[in-house]
């Protein structure tokens, strides 16, 4: 099929910088350092299942840096430079293409999580740890789907801008809001709402509710759920791990699914 080519093509193309090299090793770096360190620093008994709760939170910063990079400049790359319109004159077609760049870059960065997950369960369960074979493998699939998340917000932003740096300042924006400043809106909220005593203590369920939509949160929210059982999710049902994996879903396929609908249709020249 096209796609495959397309895939194939831009997977080689994409590896071959040491500055992708470098990125793709923050996510392993981050895990393997994490693994080494949870039997450590972890509270008894240490199993894979438990240290989905102990990465969890790195994970939320690293990976919407690498899929962020990874994603930006995927299609935008080749408008600025006319390859767009040269390979659309080829027997495919625009659903070709696009599919073909967000398996390649998604694959990418899930294959770094899959090799560097596999080495850091061996490093929690040696000497004394414990393998839970299917919350372990919950976790590596939830981390994998949270990469292609971030990674194909990167494309989006790629999708619906016609130059590099559009989609740079768009990208970053989207990872400066919710990785970066995201907590912070939330918690001077919490503390402007305690001081002028409308509230008196954590913000209102469905304000936190809000807050929780971002993709960082929801993937903490559906790991507490689902897969540590160390922790678990209280509160009222509108901020369940259930409501929590649907939101989930809706960032993985919404936001890719929108930018392309516009640029199926948009003048590329």
């Amino acid at each position: 099929m096209n796609w495959q080519t397309i895939a194939r093509t831009d997977s080689a193309l994409a590896v071959k910088p040491r500055s992708t090299h470098l990125l793709l090793g923050l996510p392993v770096v981050t895990i393997l350092a994490a693994a080494y360190l949870y039997p450590l620093l972890g509270a008894d008994p240490i199993t894979t299942a438990r240290f989905a709760g102990f990465v969890d939170s790195w994970l939320a910063t690293v990976i919407p840096l690498t899929g962020i990079l990874l994603g930006y400049d995927a299609v935008v790359g080749e408008r600025e430079s006319g390859a767009l319109l040269l390979s659309l004159s080829l027997p495919h077609g625009r659903d070709d293409f696009v599919l073909g760049k967000v398996l390649s870059r998604v694959g990418l960065l899930s294959g770094a999580i899959l090799a560097a997950m596999v080495v850091g369960a061996g490093l929690v369960v040696y000497p004394f740890g414990q393998l839970v074979v299917v919350r372990f493998c919950g976790f590596v699939a939830t981390t994998v789907a949270f990469g292609a998340i971030w990674t194909n917000l990167g494309i989006a932003a790629s999708l619906s801008t016609a130059t590099k740096q559009r989609a740079s300042v768009l990208a970053f924006g989207l990872f400066f809001l919710f990785v970066m400043v995201w907590d912070g809106i939330a918690s001077a909220l919490q503390f402007g709402l305690n001081r002028v005593g409308l509230t008196d203590g954590p913000l209102p369920g469905p304000v936190q509710f809000i807050f929780d939509l971002e993709p960082g949160a929801v993937f903490q929210r559906v790991t507490a759920g689902f897969l540590d059982p160390g922790t678990s999710v209280d509160g009222p049902w509108y901020l369940s791990e259930w409501v929590a994996l649907v939101v989930f879903v809706l960032w993985l396929i919404g936001p890719l699914a929108l930018t392309y609908s516009r640029f199926a249709g948009s003048d590329l020249s």
